[in-house]
């Protein structure tokens, strides 16, 4: 019967193995893709990637502003992100209900 060591040995040379392996085959699927890429001429753009960043990955950008869940005039708050805005810290602490401001 084989020792714990025998088997963390035949568990690490496996290991070993397995990225040898897997590095040999990337560079097949690597060669195989660019290939392609050639052939039918896609673009970055095409797999959904940004020009020029580089990284092969879409670049983030900034979110999109929250929707507008309070409203006092011409002010307004989106209720989440950030810090509240001064007029909403004025109606708190006056003990003001924001739900009066509620928008639709």
């Amino acid at each position: 019967m084989p020792t714990l060591s025998d088997i963390r040995s035949q568990i690490e040379q496996l290991q070993r193995q397995e990225r040898e392996i897997i590095a040999n085959e990337k560079k097949a699927v690597i060669a195989q893709i660019r290939q392609q890429i050639a052939e039918y001429g896609i673009s970055a753009a095409d797999l959904g990637f940004t020009a020029g960043d580089g990284a092969g990955r879409a670049r983030k950008g900034r979110s999109a502003p929250a929707p507008v869940k309070y409203r006092r005039g011409d002010d307004t708050w989106s209720g989440g992100r950030g810090r509240k805005p001064q007029w909403v810290l004025e109606v708190l602490s006056a003990g003001g209900d924001m739900e009066q401001y509620r928008v639709g």
